[in-house]
């Protein structure tokens, strides 16, 4: 509701240093979830070399293990 279009120069902009090759990420493996599959999540998280937590949950950890998310942002933005 609140996010507004992108710039019309937005495709003709060069960027000289991408934040996700120099700024530490985090990823939520959701160990059971049907719409990503976890084994592409774990490739996703290793490829862009994140630090990794595993959720047994299903798409949507932050509704069935908030405190755990939670957690994470914590850490996340304590070390960036």
């Amino acid at each position: 509701a609140t996010q507004t279009p992108p710039s019309t120069s937005l495709p003709n902009e060069k960027i000289e240093k991408p934040a996700w090759k120099y700024k530490p990420s985090w990823y939520m493996i959701a160990n059971n979830d049907r719409a990503v599959p976890p084994n592409l999540q774990r490739d996703l998280s290793k490829r862009m070399g994140a630090t990794t937590v595993v959720l047994e949950s299903s798409h949507f950890p932050i509704i069935s293990h908030a405190k755990e998310v939670v957690d994470v942002i914590k850490e996340a933005a304590a070390n960036r």
